[in-house]
């Protein structure tokens, strides 16, 4: 199934949005977002892993792109007073559960306007698990808990870390529930040149190679897959380049749907 290819026919009736995990990079997914509702895509129903997770919930709750643009501005991500000395992580995810809870008073998948899907990897099983109902400030904490950065989660007997970890585009709970499949993923590990590969950035794109594979299996599962070049180029923790991100992902996202119409 193609929507480019049926002469500008109105969009599927039934979209499933799925978005990656890649720290504040998931500041794209907005400008994703924006570029596509312009096309007339609105989706259906969404599925995320991390930041793809949280920007997803607040999709699905009703905000506009230009309200969740002033909130992230707004807040302080990673605010100093976050950040502690403690073998299981070195940042307190408290900031994270008051913003939810300040911004999605409702703290429950039943509460949102859009059906979503959080994937979050349960640490005991290996498996990747997608959460559909019940408190969302847990299943957001639990999906975007990076290894030794956040603390894990409890939950349900278990333990919960970032869900990216096993599936950073996770289309698994989307498939037969949907007509067409648009999936964005905000990490493409471009070649670099070695004087860019800092420490920071050098584990960074080891990350994302080592769970590349999963994602393009997944990728290749969607109608349409949105992935925008040099996103490396973006730190996981600049807050200062949040517009940047956004205007970088914007306008890949609307020249890449222009030149599919």
């Amino acid at each position: 199934m193609d929507f480019f290819r049926k002469k500008r026919r109105q969009p599927p009736q039934k979209i499933g949005l799925v978005l990656s995990g890649g720290g504040l990079r998931g500041i794209g997914h907005l400008g994703a977002i924006k570029a596509l509702e312009e096309r007339g895509f609105r989706p259906a129903m969404i599925s995320g892993a991390s930041a793809g997770a949280i920007i997803g919930a607040f999709y699905a709750a009703g905000y506009t792109i230009d309200e969740m643009l002033h909130i992230a501005q707004e807040h302080n991500l990673f605010p100093a007073t976050s950040f502690r000395l403690r073998a299981s992580g070195f940042v307190d995810t408290r900031f994270l559960t008051q913003l939810f809870h300040a911004h999605i008073p409702g703290n429950s998948f039943e509460s949102l306007q859009i059906p979503l899907y959080v994937a979050a990897t349960n640490l005991l099983s290996g498996k990747t698990e997608y959460i559909d109902s019940g408190p969302l400030d847990e299943a957001l904490l639990a999906s975007s808990s990076v290894p030794l950065m956040f603390r894990p989660v409890p939950r349900s007997s278990a333990i919960y870390y970032d869900g990216g970890v096993l599936d950073n585009l996770p289309v698994q709970p989307l498939i037969d529930r949907c007509d067409y499949l648009i999936g964005v993923h905000v990490n493409a590990p471009d070649t670099v040149a070695p004087e860019q590969l800092t420490p920071i950035k050098t584990l960074d794109r080891i990350i994302h190679l080592a769970i590349s594979q999963t994602v393009a299996r997944n990728a290749a599962r969607c109608n349409l897959f949105i992935e925008p070049p040099a996103m490396l180029q973006f730190s996981i923790f600049g807050k200062k380049e949040l517009l940047k991100i956004y205007n970088h992902v914007y306008a890949y996202t609307s020249e890449y749907l222009a030149q599919k119409a």
